[in-house]
Formats: C-alpha cells, structure tokens, sequence
C-alpha cells in the first residue's frame, strides 16, 4: 500500500522486480522519471507513461490491464508498446486467452531497470545537491 502523501507528490514504491520483493524499497518519482524517459530515450508522452507504469508495477502485464490501470485507450497502449518492443525496451512472451486467441504479457529487462532506477537515483542526488536560493525582498 503506498503512502497517500507519497502518490500526493508522485513517488511510487519500485520494490518489486519482477514479480519478486526486493530487500531494498525504492521510491521513484514517476514524475521525473517518465521525462528522463522522454528526454534520455526520445519517447513520446505514452510510451513514457507505460515504460513507467511497467517499471514501477515490476512485473510483466497484459496492455488491457495496463490501458485500465493508466486510464488510457488499449488502442493507444497497444501502439506505445509496439513502440517499446521495436526499440527492445520491452521483451514479450504469448499469453493465451481463455476465449481464445491469444495476448501478450510485456516486461521491462531486469537490466534496463537497474540502469533507468541508477539514473533515477543519480538524477534525485544531483537535485539534492544543488543549494537552495531563498529569495529575498
């Protein structure tokens, strides 16, 4: 369960990788990160969204489930995973469906992550380094 005050200003645990709890519980800034995303790997808005989602939900999902988590058109997360998949930020295995036919659960590499959360993190020491100005009247 994530701290009320902590969604209030777009921190998410990232403590789950993969399916599995980690010993270490990271807070990201989803915030933040989707821009590093945008920025560093030039996605656009819903890519970003999703690689985020998918990063800090730390385990693979279906782009139904991630389409109604996000409140996003399906359509519009097919297309950002498609996206994804293409530049191999996402890996995908079939998953049947039970009426037929068959989806796709997406993942992020367990590599990518550690180097997106090392970044993150770089990212949030670089900005608590950086002196406050107080302004002055």
């Amino acid at each position: 369960m994530t701290d009320p005050l902590l969604q209030e200003l777009g921190m998410m645990p990232a403590s789950r990788q993969h399916g599995r709890e980690s010993s270490e519980s990271h807070y990201v800034n989803v915030t933040r990160m989707k821009c590093l995303l945008k920025c560093v790997l030039s996605l656009n808005e819903e890519e970003a969204q999703v690689l985020s989602y998918l990063i800090v939900h730390g385990q693979g999902a279906i782009a139904k489930d991630i389409a109604a988590a996000l409140g996003r058109n399906p359509e519009v997360v097919r297309r950002a995973l498609r996206g994804l998949y293409s530049r191999n930020l996402v890996v995908r295995r079939p998953y049947p469906l039970r009426k037929g036919g068959r989806a796709y659960i997406y993942e992020v590499p367990r590599s990518l992550v550690e180097t997106l959360m090392g970044i993150c993190s770089k990212v949030d020491d670089l900005i608590k380094s950086v002196p406050l100005r107080r302004q002055q009247h």
